[in-house]
């Protein structure tokens, strides 16, 4: 069965296991699995283009995008960086372009100052994000600004720069912290069916072309019984449902308390 493995899935699996939690961020294990094997199905069905993430923290998520590049493929890490106020205000995103850098370097990531663009996704036109990436993006994370201008720019953004086989995550779906993200996911799934949902977690919505729902759900559907799993009617499609068994939502739980405890350790030296 491992010789059966994607060449990408044994890094992905030790990122997730060993380093994933020490590196700050809001990435739960669930999704850590499920982006996995959406990225081992795109390995799998040799699905080519760049990965992008809109928001990128500390890298908790990012990186495991970057693990899943081929030769020739670029990993574009979108942020503020210190210039977000939020970035400003609160001790623990204070510090997110130096800590990119030195997390990529202490997990052995290759990633160059090139593949940080610090600026705001408002600004950026499509044009000029397919020229950084050298082409449409297979996988594009969206966890940027959650106001409804922002939330609905990054994902025409991301509808613009999409590959035909891509897939968009769009965090904090459903969140009530942040209503506007739902609002302006619901309103953008009202104006387009190049992109439709096909996987729903407690804090993500997925998209992807209707050509590829059924190659992505069947990824999903090869997740271990740590997880649970079931169709649900979603914007008329039936789409699956994932969620946490109970054991691995409270490992998660103390996971994060840890991953915060050496953050800050690291900190203070």
């Amino acid at each position: 069965m491992q010789d059966s493995m994607p060449p990408i899935v044994p890094s992905l699996q030790k990122y997730i296991r060993s380093d994933m939690h020490s590196v700050a961020g809001y990435l739960k294990t669930l999704d850590a699995k499920a982006i996995a094997s959406l990225l081992a199905a795109q390995e799998v069905g040799s699905i080519k283009g760049s990965v992008c993430e809109i928001g990128v923290h500390h890298g908790r998520l990012f990186f495991l995008l970057a693990l899943a590049r081929r030769s020739g493929e670029a990993a574009l890490a979108i942020d503020l960086f210190e210039d977000d106020a939020i970035n400003r205000s609160s001790r623990w995103h204070q510090g997110r372009d130096r800590a990119l850098f030195r997390n990529a370097k202490r997990l052995g990531i290759p990633l160059e100052e090139s593949q940080a663009w610090k600026t705001s996704s408002l600004e950026i036109q499509p044009e000029e994000l397919l020229r950084r990436t050298g082409g449409p993006i297979r996988f594009f994370s969206i966890d940027g600004g959650h106001d409804y201008a922002s939330v609905a720019n990054d994902l025409a953004l991301a509808q613009a720069t999409l590959s035909p086989e891509g897939i968009v995550a769009i965090d904090d779906f459903f969140n009530v912290e942040w209503p506007d993200v739902s609002r302006a996911a619901y309103d953008f799934m009202r104006t387009t069916d190049r992109l439709v949902p096909f996987l729903l977690t407690p804090v993500k919505l997925y998209l992807t072309t209707p050509a590829f729902v059924q190659t992505y759900t069947e990824a999903i559907r090869t997740l271990g019984e740590n997880f649970r799993l079931r169709s649900v009617e979603f914007q008329n499609h039936s789409i699956a449902l994932l969620q946490h068994s109970t054991t691995q939502r409270i490992a998660d739980q103390l996971g994060n308390v840890v991953s915060q405890m050496k953050v800050r350790v690291r900190g203070t030296r």
